[in-house]
């Protein structure tokens, strides 16, 4: 219920992992990656009938359009897609959710590309660590303020790349092989995260990122419809729960905001299992209209 989503967020003032939901919203533009990659892919003369999508994630359609290139063309298909996302301006509804992070101090992930939440409320962009990359910039962030602590500050993470950094969107397939390429030594490595648990030590490689949000704070997933496409994140989240089982005392809840106008119903027991709660609200304005962002 609507009352049940204002009320964690007021107890329990989780971090927020943020999906194209919230850009979907009371949109006049067409929002979806759906369309955005049928855009492109008409571009290139290419069509799937429904029956070819279904067989296909919008990741694997992504790697054919790639494929499907000629072999001098040299322009970008990450880039392509970010200019497609280039005039998407933030609505109240932006500023208000991300407002509650910032007045709460509290972390926000997101998986979108597009800048409209810093732009929601004028955040300015920071790199953090000494490991950046352009592929992988996963330790810059947006905020009011430098950050020190990822899990009690302010700050929106781009998980998935930002539009920035065009080589570092993350649409493709292989894109998600390689996050977990290089992800994995960090949670697995002889100094990784569970080798640190063990010793009851939380230091880590990916302290100084994203990753230490989604790994240690509470989160409530809204806007994300956490489908066959998140390889990426299905495999994290997974971790986070074997790293929960090997240290219960490090484990913190964990919401996915549904609604009743959505399927999700088969998705619930993949959700359970990764130890999330499932909130169910009437409809999308419930979510992100909701008065609670406002306090």
């Amino acid at each position: 219920m609507a009352r049940e989503l204002a009320e964690i967020l007021a107890q329990h003032k989780p971090a927020l992992l943020i999906g194209n939901g919230i850009n979907r919203h009371n949109s006049k533009a067409s929002a979806s990656w759906d369309d955005l990659l049928a855009t492109l892919a008409a571009r290139q003369g290419l069509s799937l009938t429904g029956t070819d999508a279904l067989e296909m994630s919008n990741t694997e359609f992504f790697d054919i359009l790639d494929l499907a290139r000629a072999e001098t063309d040299r322009n970008s298909l990450q880039e392509e897609f970010c200019n497609l996302m280039e005039d998407w301006m933030p609505s109240a509804h932006h500023a208000e959710i991300v407002g509650w992070a910032k007045r709460h101090q509290r972390p926000v992930v997101t998986v979108n590309f597009d800048e409209t939440l810093a732009r929601s409320v004028d955040a300015d962009f920071f790199r953090r660590g000494e490991h950046f990359t352009h592929f992988y910039p996963w330790s810059s962030y947006f905020s009011d303020r430098e950050v020190r602590d990822p899990r009690k500050s302010f700050a929106i993470w781009h998980a998935h790349g930002m539009m920035r950094y065009k080589r570092s969107i993350r649409l493709g397939l292989t894109h998600y092989m390689g996050c977990v390429q290089r992800a994995r030594p960090w949670v697995y490595g002889r100094k990784g995260l569970r080798a640190n648990a063990r010793n009851s030590f939380a230091s880590w490689r990916g302290a100084d990122s994203w990753l230490e949000v989604l790994f240690f704070c509470p989160l409530i997933l809204i806007g994300f419809g956490f489908g066959k496409d998140e390889t990426f994140l299905r495999w994290l989240f997974l971790e986070r729960a074997r790293l929960h089982k090997l240290r219960p005392d490090w484990q913190t809840p964990t919401w996915f905001v549904d609604t009743q106008t959505t399927r999700h119903a088969r998705r619930r027991l993949f959700l359970k299992g990764l130890g999330m709660d499932v909130v169910t609200v009437p409809h999308y304005a419930a979510i992100y209209e909701n008065p609670a962002w406002q306090r």
